[in-house]
């Protein structure tokens, strides 16, 4: 990957940026490489020297990397944790692999180190985050095949990267009470993780096969793409805000027909944005998906703008 610096970051921050030593050691697909749709996948191996990021895109991720440093320091003489070890294991014909921050031996807890936003926090308290479910139950299932290790807990360590006093004072209750909060994940049973791990392998194995044969990619899902819905806009002639948001045009209709500002109230229509393919996915600009999407949107915005 190429790097900008469009910002003028300090130089010693952009080599640590670049000195990224990570590995996924020997093996055909990481955990983390499994849980990505396979179009992202593919396309991030297949463009690989063609892919750039600005170096203000890789900040949060360095200061995730900066966990390593303190797991070091913690365990240091300690021989009652495992830190960082990668585990191996054949599933299919590949080798996969995936590397936990810590395993607990005295009470055989799994732990995994998250520096994200308070939002993040607060929502993966109230609701699972699929994601971190998935990649801690895989990582379980790595460490039972390598040495026969059960685990009894799953643990995200979360760091809140922007936690303040003030915003827990204020809050009520819903925000995190300090910057480290320990989220508990649910395990799954040994057949459960072994059957999303097969399942994973097989969806990656067949895209791979079907690219190299056709050169075709499975299409990410919404849920992969993090679509979000067209919405609805109810608006008062002189007025900034929506009087409602609405989820289609015959609910918006149905709202303003017979209110007593009719004559006053339009629809405007809010486009759905496939956010990660916008904001967070290195190989956008690669995906006809994506490129087609793009085109699709700026018809309908062409389309709403004349209707």
């Amino acid at each position: 990957m190429k790097y900008t610096n469009k910002h003028n970051i300090p130089k010693e921050i952009i080599r640590a940026v670049e000195n990224d030593n990570y590995s996924k050691g020997d093996s055909i697909k990481s955990i983390t490489g499994l849980l990505q749709p396979p179009q992202i996948s593919i396309l991030s191996e297949h463009h690989q020297e063609e892919l750039t990021a600005d170096i203000s895109e890789r900040i949060w991720i360095l200061l995730g990397q900066s966990v390593h440093t303190i797991l070091e320091r913690a365990n240091e003489g300690k021989e009652d944790t495992l830190v960082e070890e990668r585990m191996y294991a054949n599933v299919k014909g590949w080798k996969i692999s995936g590397q936990t921050d810590s395993i607990s031996l005295d009470d055989n807890t799994l732990k995994d180190y998250k520096v994200t936003s308070a939002w993040t926090v607060m929502n993966a308290l109230k609701d699972e985050k699929p994601d971190w479910v998935q990649q801690l139950n895989c990582y379980a299932w790595l460490a039972k095949q390598q040495s026969g290790k059960t685990i009894d807990q799953l643990n995200i360590i979360a760091i809140s990267r922007d936690w303040s006093k003030f915003q827990y004072e204020r809050s009520g209750g819903d925000y995190p009470p300090a910057p480290v909060t320990v989220i508990n994940i649910p395990m799954w049973t040994d057949e459960e993780q072994q059957s999303f791990i097969e399942e994973k392998v097989s969806f990656h194995q067949e895209a791979e096969a079907d690219y190299l044969i056709n050169g075709t990619l499975p299409e990410c899902s919404d849920a992969d793409r993090w679509k979000k819905e067209d919405t609805y806009r109810v608006i008062k002639k002189g007025r900034k805000s929506a009087l409602r948001v609405l989820d289609s045009q015959e609910e918006a209709d149905k709202y303003i027909s017979g209110h007593k500002d009719e004559k006053d109230l339009s629809v405007e229509v809010a486009l759905g944005k496939s956010v990660r393919c916008e904001s967070y996915c290195p190989v956008a600009e690669f995906c006809n998906q994506y490129q087609e999407e793009k085109l699709m949107n700026i018809e309908k915005e062409v389309g709403v703008s004349n209707g």
